[in-house]
C-alpha cells in the first residue's frame, strides 16, 4: 500500500470529525457539466484522463442517475475498547505485546440476509511487492491468538505480534450470505483511495498502534541519531523503510514522506523546526503466512522540542535561557502552572483555564466556541456535519447543546429514526376479462416498513364486481335417466326410460341439449316360468343273455329344459323295459348277438 494512502487511512483514524463525502474532484464534474449522484464522487480515469461519477463504496448504480443504498451498515459494539475513531475506523493503542482485545461490531439493517467476514491486512513493501488480506474463519485462526466468534460478529485476539500493528490492519465486511465464501486463504488485495477517502459503511477498520518511543528534548541544531537494532531485532532479509508522519493530518494535503529506504539507521544533523515528530521505521521481510514480502515490524518515535529554554551557542548559563511560561537558572526550566489563582489569566468568567506545558489556555464550556479569552459563543451543532441527528430527524438547536427529533412518519429518539409502517397508495384495479357473468376486480396494497415492528390497520386486499356485465349463455344439459319402468307383460313387453333437460336447464340464448329425451328396450325378465321337456331317450341296455328270454332298459331326463320359476314338469315316463332273446327251443337258430331283435314293454 502506498505511504500516501497509509496517511490517509492514519487520517481517517486521529481525526475526529470528518465530512461525510470527501469528493476532490468535484468542481472538475461540476465544470464539465458532468451532474453526479449525491451518493457518488468524481473520479479521473487515469488511462484516458476522463472524469466520471462512481457511487461511494457499498453504494450500487451507474453515479448519476441512482446509487442504491445497500439498506444496511456496520458499526462497532464496544466503542470503549477504541482510543480514537474515525469514519468506520477504530484505532487501538497498546504498550504490550500480550492483550486481549475482544471486538464485536453490529449490522444495522436486514441483517438475516448478510453475514460478517473478517480480513487481516498486510501492507506490502510498495512498488516491488503486492499488499495482501486473509480471510479469518470461524473459530480459532492459526496461529491460535485469533478467534471469529458469535456466528461472525466478534473478533479476540488473545495475544498481539508485531505484524498486527498499523499499517496492517483488521477489518470486519458485511456480505450478502448468497455471495461466494472463498476459503481461509491469502489473496492479494491492496486498499485504493477510493475506499479510504469515502470509507464504506459495510466495512470497518481496526488499526493497532504501538506507543511511539520518546526520543530525547532536542533543541534546534542539535544532531540525533536513531539506530533501530536496538529497539528490534532485524531478520538479514528484512528491509526497514523510514518515514516521516506529520501530524495533526488532514485528508487530503499532507502526506507521509519517505525518510530513506534499506537503512536500519537514520541521524539527523542539525535539527530544524520540520524535523521534530514523528518518525516509523516499517520492517518488511518475507513471512511464511503470504507470498510477498510485507510488513513484518514496525517501530514509531517521536522526537520532542525542548520548549523549555532557548540557547544561543553553547548549553550553560551564560548561553541559556528559559522560555516564557517556564522558570529557572536557563539549564535547568520547569514549567510554570499559569491557572493557579495567584497567576493572572485573562479567560472569560465563563471559561475554564487549562494550564499546559509553557503556557496555558482557556476552554468554553461545553456547547460553546472561541477563545475562551475574548468570547465564548453557541455553537449551531445543527449546521454543522456531523451531528448525532438520524438523517430523517430534525434538529433544534439550543444554547450550549442541541435535540434531535424524528420527522412526521418516523418514530424513535431522534438519533436513531425509524420509518412507520403506512399502508402504500392501492394499486390499480384488476382488468375485468370476462364480457359476461360475474367477474370480481381487485386491487391491493402493502404495509410499508414492516422493521418498525408496527402493524397497519385494515384489509390488504379489496374485490368489487365488474360493471356492465350480462348473464352469460348457458347451454343445456341432461339430467341422470330416471329408472326403467314396469314391464308392460309379465315374462315380455316393453319398458321405458326418460331424462329431463334441467341439468342446467339452456339459459341466456343458450343451446338446447342434443339427443332423445326418451328410451325404449324390450323386457328380458329371467324368472319367467319355464315348462320342462324331455331329453332324447338313451340307448337300450345290453342283454344280458344269449340264449333264453332277457330284460333291456333305457331312460330320459326332464332337463331340456328342465322345469323353472314354477313351469310344468314333463309328462309322460323317463324310464322304459323290454324282453330280449327267445326260448331255450329255439336257442340252437339263433342269429348272431348281433342280429337278435329286441321287444320291449313299458315298465311304469
Amino acid at each position: 500500500m502506498p505511504v500516501s494512502l497509509l496517511a490517509s487511512l492514519l487520517c481517517l483514524i486521529t481525526t475526529q470529525v470528518l465530512s461525510k463525502i470527501h469528493d476532490p474532484h468535484k468542481q472538475e464534474c461540476v465544470t464539465r457539466r458532468i451532474l453526479c449522484h449525491p451518493k457518488a464522487i468524481c473520479q479521473l480515469d487515469k488511462l484516458t484522463s476522463d472524469y466520471y461519477c462512481r457511487c461511494l463504496p457499498g453504494y450500487k448504480g451507474d453515479g448519476i442517475n441512482n446509487c442504491q443504498d445497500p439498506g444496511f451498515r456496520i458499526t462497532i459494539s464496544n466503542a470503549s475498547v477504541c482510543d480514537g475513531f474515525g469514519e468506520q475506523v477504530c484505532l487501538l493503542k497498546t504498550r504490550e505485546r500480550k492483550v486481549t482485545f475482544n471486538i464485536t461490531v453490529s449490522i444495522f439493517g436486514k441483517r438475516h440476509q448478510h453475514e460478517v467476514r473478517w480480513y487481516k491486512f498486510y501492507s506490502g513493501q510498495s512498488p516491488q511487492f503486492y499488499s495482501y488480506r486473509r480471510r479469518l474463519a470461524l473459530g480459532k485462526n492459526r496461529p491460535l491468538r485469533v478467534a471469529v466468534h458469535e456466528r461472525g460478529q466478534a473478533l479476540t485476539l488473545l495475544s498481539i505480534k508485531e505484524d498486527d500493528f498499523y499499517p496492517n490492519l483488521f477489518w470486519a465486511e458485511v456480505k450478502p450470505s448468497t455471495a461466494p465464501a472463498k476459503a481461509a486463504v491469502v489473496e492479494a488485495y491492496d486498499l485504493r483511495g477510493f475506499q479510504l477517502l469515502n470509507p464504506s459503511n459495510l466495512r470497518y477498520y481496526f488499526a493497532l498502534d504501538s506507543m511511539p518511543i520518546e526520543v530525547g528534548e532536542f533543541l534546534e541544531g542539535d544532531n540525533v541519531a536513531i539506530q533501530l537494532p536496538k529497539y528490534l531485532q532485524l531478520p538479514p532479509s528484512s528491509f526497514v523503510r523510514w518515514i516521516k508522519e506529520p501530524r495533526p493530518m488532514t485528508l487530503l494535503d499532507s502526506h507521509a514522506v519517505v525518510l530513506a529506504n534499506g537503512l536500519d539507521e537514520i541521524e539527523i544533523r542539525g535539527l530544524m523546526d520540520t524535523d521534530f515528530g514523528y518518525f516509523r521505521a516499517l520492517v518488511y521481510d518475507f513471512s511464511p503466512d503470504v507470498p510477498g514480502r510485507v510488513l513484518n515490524a514496525q517501530r514509531l518515535f517521536l522526537i520532542n522540542r525542548d520548549i523549555s529554554k532557548t540557547c544561543n551557542g553553547g548549553r550553560d548559563e551564560e548561553n541559556c535561557k528559559c522560555n516564557p511560561g517556564f522558570e529557572g537558572n536557563g539549564i535547568h526550566c520547569v514549567d510554570i502552572d499559569e491557572c493557579k489563582k495567584e497567576m493572572p489569566v485573562h479567560c472569560l468568567a465563563e471559561a475554564t483555564c487549562i494550564n499546559t506545558y509553557g503556557s496555558y489556555f482557556c476552554r468554553c464550556p461545553k456547547g460553546l466556541e472561541g477563545d475562551g479569552v475574548l468570547s465564548c459563543i453557541d455553537i449551531d451543532e445543527c449546521t454543522r456535519d456531523p451531528h448525532a441527528c438520524n438523517q430523517d430527524a430534525t434538529c433544534l438547536n439550543t444554547l450550549g447543546s442541541y435535540f434531535c427529533i424524528c420527522q412526521s412518519g418516523f418514530i424513535g429518539d431522534g438519533v436513531h429514526c425509524e420509518a412507520k409502517s403506512n399502508w402504500s397508495p392501492w394499486s390499480p384495479w384488476s382488468v375485468c376479462s370476462a364480457t359476461c357473468g360475474l367477474q370480481k376486480q381487485m386491487r391491493i396494497r402493502q404495509c410499508t416498513h414492516p422493521e418498525s415492528g408496527m402493524r397497519c390497520v385494515g384489509p390488504s386486499a379489496d374485490l368489487k364486481l365488474c360493471p356492465k356485465t350480462q348473464p352469460c349463455p348457458h347451454n343445456g344439459h341432461w339430467s341422470e335417466w330416471s329408472p326403467w319402468s314396469m314391464c308392460s307383460e309379465k315374462c315380455s313387453g316393453i319398458k321405458k326410460r326418460i331424462r329431463i333437460c334441467d341439468s342446467p336447464a339452456p339459459s341466456g340464448g343458450g343451446l338446447p341439449c342434443e339427443g332423445e329425451k326418451e328410451e325404449l328396450a324390450m323386457c328380458n325378465n329371467s324368472q319367467c316360468p319355464v315348462d320342462g321337456m324331455w331329453s332324447p331317450w338313451a340307448s337300450w341296455t345290453p342283454c344280458p343273455i344269449t340264449c333264453g328270454l332277457g330284460v333291456v332298459s333305457r331312460s330320459r331326463q326332464c332337463n331340456s329344459p328342465a322345469p323353472q320359476h314354477g313351469g310344468n314338469n314333463c309328462s309322460g315316463h323317463g324310464y322304459e323295459e323290454g324282453s330280449c332273446g327267445f326260448p331255450e327251443a329255439y336257442c340252437k337258430y339263433l342269429p348272431k348277438p348281433s342280429e337278435s331283435i329286441i321287444t320291449g314293454k313299458l315298465i311304469q
